[in-house]
This record gives C-alpha cells, sequence and structure tokens, in this order.
C-alpha cells in the first residue's frame, strides 16, 4: 500500500493506462470494464475515477501514444540518401518490424497488434491515430525516394500515386501479421519466417515498381539483416 502513496498523480494515470491497453487489446473497448481496468492496475475503482473521469477517457488517452511504435523506425533511415536503395531498405524493414519484433517489444508490440485489430472491428479510432502517424513520419521520406528513384530511370511506368503503393505494401505486411497472430498461425506458409518476410520483400518491391534490374542490385537480404542488426544495436546502447 505505501507504494501506491508514493506515486505522483501522473504515474498513477500511466500505471492504470499501461494497465488498460493489453485489456482493451484482448477483449476490445466494449468487453473492457472500469472494474476490469481497476484490478488489472492493482487500484480501488474510487481512486481510478481520481484520475480518470471514465474509461472513454483512458481510451483517449491510450490513442494519443498510436503509433508510436513505428516512428522510431523512419527516423533511424533518415540519414539514408533518397533513392531506390532507401525504398528497398525501407520496405523491408517494415516487413521485419512487422512481422518481428525485438526482445524488448514483444510484449509491448503484441498489445499494439492485438490494439490495432480490434479497433477495426469496433470504433477505429485507434487504427486510424496509428496509421495517421505511420504516414505522417513517413511520407515526405518515401515520396522524396520515389522521385529520386523515378529521375534515375529505376521505376517501371505506373499510373499509381506514389503513396498508395507504399500502404499497398503496408497493408500486405498487416495481412501476414494477423495471420501470425494466434499462437497457432491462423495461415502458415512452408518455410521459415524469415524466408517468408524475405519473399513478401521481394514481392512488394516488384509490386512499388521497381526495375528487376536495381532489385538485383541492392536487394541483398544478408546485408540488410546486418543492417537492422546494427541499427537494433544503436537503439539499446
Amino acid at each position: 500500500m505505501a507504494s501506491k502513496l508514493r506515486m505522483t498523480g501522473e504515474e498513477r494515470r500511466l500505471t492504470i493506462m499501461q494497465a488498460a491497453k493489453p485489456l482493451f487489446a484482448m477483449n476490445g473497448f466494449r468487453g473492457t470494464s472500469v472494474k476490469d481496468i481497476a484490478k488489472a492496475a492493482d487500484v480501488s475503482e474510487a481512486l481510478l475515477y481520481k484520475h480518470f473521469s471514465s474509461k472513454e477517457e483512458i481510451y483517449q488517452e491510450i490513442l494519443a501514444y498510436a503509433g508510436d511504435l513505428a516512428i522510431q523506425l523512419y527516423q533511424d533511415l533518415e540519414q539514408l540518401k533518397p533513392g531506390a536503395e532507401k525504398l528497398i531498405i525501407m520496405v523491408y524493414m517494415m516487413f521485419e518490424h512487422i512481422l518481428f519484433e525485438t526482445p524488448e517489444q514483444v510484449e509491448e508490440q503484441q498489445i499494439h497488434e492485438r490494439f490495432l485489430f480490434n479497433s477495426f472491428l469496433e470504433d477505429g479510432d485507434y487504427a486510424r491515430k496509428a496509421l495517421k502517424s505511420i504516414e505522417n513520419a513517413s511520407r515526405s521520406s518515401i515520396e522524396e525516394c520515389y522521385r529520386a528513384a523515378e529521375e534515375d530511370t529505376h521505376l517501371v511506368d505506373m499510373p499509381l500515386p506514389f503513396m498508395r503503393r507504399a500502404w499497398f505494401v503496408h497493408h500486405l505486411a498487416m495481412a501476414l501479421n494477423l495471420c501470425h497472430l494466434p499462437n497457432v498461425p491462423a495461415f502458415e506458409y512452408t518455410g521459415s519466417k524469415e524466408e517468408l518476410s524475405e519473399h513478401a520483400t521481394l514481392f512488394a518491391l516488384r509490386g512499388i515498381g521497381l526495375t528487376d534490374e536495381v532489385i538485383r542490385r541492392f536487394y541483398k537480404p544478408e546485408k540488410l539483416r546486418e543492417f537492422k542488426n546494427s541499427l537494433y544495436l544503436k537503439d539499446i546502447n
């Protein structure tokens, strides 16, 4: 009880939000009660109501953080020169980010994914905010890369807007992730998860319009995996 009294108001609010998020992720907004949240946060309902006026307010506070996990990915790639090579790295890293979690992010990423997919089945607010955060973090970089690749004649002629191509790739990655979200995958591809990521990346690179020549030149999965690991080590040091 003493540890509870030592918490500041902000710390208590954060504790309640952290307890609520996995409940919303597993049960949805409608399937989660204030009583459930209070129990998970180890507080009384009366104390919870001192910090939040309603379940809706807790949910809205959590929405404010939607998309944070993906933003770091695009920030890490900002130093790369715009062009086809950066596009290839971005597509590869996106599939790796969505299909694989770093040891430190496994629980948080899985909660985020379940929250996201539950949101699609309910009001869509969390999904909209998460996807908007991704777009805000990535749009300028993606468009710069497409323009540079176009100038270098690394794109085939395709009458599709750049960002629509990017979203098609992102939605493909989300669909693959959805199949693997249950403990027993809903659809099991043959081969390893690493192989699945490599094949999906290759499929997506052709889908966004990159030429076969530039894909052969820059798409080297082993080197890309080394690059990804170097970013991971940088982030934890």
